[in-house]
């Protein structure tokens, strides 16, 4: 795979979102193809706007204000945090006065898009035009939900591709239930975006730009995550996909928070050797890639960020170990297969400044992007024989 696009990333979180109107699901796909250009408009690739949103107040608890210079002039439109608040937002963006009424045309597609298309448009055309996008977004989503389970047998190597294995990511937190091992959201951001949403944008992301560097390499490396959509996974069932996968490395991905707004900077934890890690020195290693990667990359967009280092899962909130990082669920033993794994704090979304540069800010999407192509590039390194 050359790498997942920011419509594949889409189509992968809304396949199984659980809308309210499921049969609307492939139209408003089919809608968001038109107004994005299929995910490669500025407004969609800078902003997470899919649907040519406008801002108006009613969508602040989805998304902030962004001057962005469309076709037809230079106006204010909605800027999303991921693609969560996205679709959240196109849903909230309906329930206006302008679409007043629209809940009484979801009996099919064709109802719903010429109930909604005109006033969304002030085209009568809009409806024709999205619904001849309607089968191929009903062939994305179809694709989505048949994609092969990620515990399947790995595919074999191409032939002359170095292969690197399988790598496990895991987008921290989820779900709205607590688990063991895993709550369902610990940091919230400056401006209101929770760390479960922001751990799946830039696993998303990481999957993307591993896959894009691979092939460019002429590698094999299969990507799973632990999750793709908004729910919560326990500690130890998340650590277990490194076993049910054969995956040489597991990687789960946080962010930090404090009641201070002065904290930052970019962290990365391991099994402590007095909580039992049989594989220490390898674990070691790992995790002093993953924060090289994340610094180098986090430096790019911020040459002042600072280097909190590798640390001991002692030095958590969990002194006694986090699940996810331990050897009995990654399936490791002193005598078989050996799986390393590192818990990654990335930054601390509770300091304004950071939030700016990643969560909120006109760049952010950008910037996400440079950190998770560092990151990429050290896993990629690491995992070379």
């Amino acid at each position: 795979m050359a790498g997942t696009s920011l419509l594949e990333r889409l189509v992968s979180i809304y396949h199984d979102d659980p809308l309210r109107y499921p049969g609307l699901r492939a139209v408003t796909l089919a809608q968001w193809m038109l107004e994005s250009g299929r995910g490669t408009s500025g407004l969609a690739t800078a902003h997470y706007n899919l649907a040519g949103m406008k801002w108006r107040s009613e969508m602040a608890p989805y998304a902030t204000k962004v001057l962005y210079p469309a076709h037809d002039g230079p106006d204010y439109y909605c800027k999303f945090a991921t693609l969560e608040n996205f679709i959240a937002g196109y849903w909230a963006f309906l329930n206006r006065s302008p679409y007043s009424g629209w809940e009484e045309h979801t009996g099919n597609p064709e109802d719903f898009i010429g109930f909604i298309g005109k006033t969304y448009s002030g085209s009568e055309s809009y409806a024709a035009k999205v619904l001849a996008l309607l089968p191929e977004a009903e062939a994305l989503l179809r694709a989505a939900a048949a994609a092969p389970a990620d515990d399947a047998p790995a595919p074999a190597a191409a032939d002359g591709a170095l292969d690197l294995g399988t790598l496990v990511i895991d987008p921290g937190h989820g779900g709205t239930q607590p688990l063991p091992g895993s709550s369902p959201n610990n940091a919230i951001s400056v401006s209101g975006v929770k760390e479960k949403k922001l751990t799946l944008d830039f696993a998303l992301l990481l999957k993307s730009a591993l896959e894009r560097q691979a092939h460019g390499a002429g590698e094999t490396l299969r990507v799973v995550l632990t999750r793709s959509s908004d729910v919560n996974v326990a500690g130890r069932d998340r650590a277990q996909r490194a076993f049910t996968t054969g995956a040489r490395a597991f990687l789960s991905l946080h962010f930090n928070g404090n009641a201070s707004p002065t904290p930052s900077g970019v962290e990365t934890y391991l099994r402590a050797q007095e909580n039992g890690n049989i594989n220490y020195a390898e674990d070691l290693a790992f995790a002093q890639a993953v924060q090289a990667g994340l610094l180098s990359g986090l430096r790019s967009v911020a040459p002042g960020t600072k280097d909190r280092g590798v640390k001991p899962d002692t030095q958590t909130q969990h002194p006694g170990g986090l699940a996810v990082l331990s050897d009995i669920n990654l399936g490791n033993t002193t005598s078989g297969r050996r799986c390393v794994a590192a818990l990654a704090e990335i930054e601390f979304i509770t300091n304004p400044a950071v939030d700016a540069r990643l969560v909120s800010g006109p760049d952010a999407l950008e910037n996400r992007a440079a950190v998770m192509e560092s990151l990429a590039t050290a896993l990629r390194r690491y995992l070379h024989p």
